[in-house]
């Protein structure tokens, strides 16, 4: 009998190992809580960037500040000692809080570079360059701060350092081209495609184009242009290459950055005098000052999309850093024409209570 009741029992347990096994229920077994899904975060929204626009004027308000957003002027200043502004634009060198710009007086032939907080409009550096019977010419620093001016009648490369606010040295002697005539003119700073990093100037009557060792000084090569071409002022594209206005032959020309060789030369209208680009680097943008025209062009067929008639005479250029809207002052007109990319159409004006003769834009 007792084996008996061992049997029965140990049957007994047997049987609801397996009902346990195959998923039997037990009133008295917890669900395990469930899990939910971890929830994908929603993707961080870019703000659209935003930009103010400053305009230089040899005329009270010497200074005046826009809001790139409403196209509303949002503050005006007239500098303290101040004579003349040098050649301007949206091309000078900004260290993410001053905009570095050229002064001039012309009692004493005297040339000074300052650097101008943008958001106080106070200088924060005044630097004597020397003598300057003409103009001198502001461009982008090199990447360790090292920036180029360019003495238009004295011939000569004057650099700074940005860093500690410091003139370093004087280049004599460098190329200016063919004949008595030739000068040192617009300056830009361009990375070829070999990571050397190259000063860039034409040589206007000269009639050639040539670039420096950014660091040295050394010639690197030196390009001659079409007798009476006039190379006058130039830009370093995105993609590095030269972009000259040739304001006698009133053409644009585009050079390889590291041999100057000519890739190519295309019509402009009357005086180009300023070139700038698209975010992108998709479009040039060409100033004049012989004619009421901002000319578009593509930068990879490089042929002309579009001449827009602005006012009189457009010879400085912005882009808004969205890429949707061109700035050029009517530097005749006391206003700043705003074109709409989207159309090639002039979207309106921005008027100003002076003739702006400098132009310059930078991102929030």
């Amino acid at each position: 009998m007792n084996k008996m009741r061992s049997i029965l029992l140990a049957f007994s347990m047997v049987t609801m190992l397996l009902l346990f096994a195959c998923g039997g229920s037990d009133s008295s077994q917890v669900a395990a809580p469930a899990v939910a899904p971890e929830a994908t975060p929603e993707p961080t929204a870019i703000p659209a960037p935003t930009a103010k626009l400053m305009t230089f004027s040899n005329s009270s308000p010497h200074i005046t500040v826009i809001d790139a957003e409403t196209h509303k002027v949002i503050k005006t200043k007239d500098l303290t000692d101040f004579t003349k502004w040098t050649w301007n634009d949206d091309n000078n060198h900004f260290d993410g809080q001053n905009v570095w710009l050229g002064l001039k007086y012309p009692e004493g032939d005297d040339a000074v570079v300052i650097a101008l907080d943008v958001d106080t409009l106070e200088v924060t550096s005044r630097l004597s360059v020397g003598k300057e019977k003409k103009n001198i010419y502001i461009g982008k620093a090199t990447k360790s701060g090292l920036l180029h001016v360019g003495k238009q009648a004295s011939g000569q490369v004057v650099t700074i350092d940005t860093n500690n606010s410091k003139v370093l040295d004087t280049w004599e002697g460098v190329p200016l081209g063919t004949g008595e005539s030739g000068v040192v003119c617009d300056a830009d700073v361009g990375t070829g495609p070999d990571g050397i990093e190259r000063f860039y100037y034409p040589t206007q009557k000269g009639d050639s184009v040539v670039s420096l060792n950014a660091e040295t000084g050394a010639t690197i090569a030196e390009t001659d242009t079409p007798d009476g071409a006039t190379p006058l002022m130039h830009t370093n594209a995105p993609d590095g290459r030269v972009w000259v206005q040739e304001s006698g032959s009133n053409t644009n020309a585009v050079f390889d950055p590291i041999t100057l060789e000519l890739i190519k030369r295309l019509p402009a209208a009357k005086g180009p005098v300023v070139g700038t680009f698209s975010p992108d680097g998709k479009y040039a943008y060409i100033g004049h000052y012989g004619a009421p025209i901002v000319q578009v062009v593509d930068t990879n067929t490089l042929t002309e999309v579009k001449q827009i008639t602005v006012g009189n005479s457009p010879n400085k250029i912005a882009v808004h850093p969205n890429g949707k809207y061109i700035y050029a002052n009517a530097s005749k007109e006391a206003s700043v024409v705003v074109i709409n990319v989207g159309t090639w159409a002039v979207k309106g004006r921005i008027y100003l209570d002076s003739n702006p003769g400098g132009i310059f834009l930078w991102e929030n």
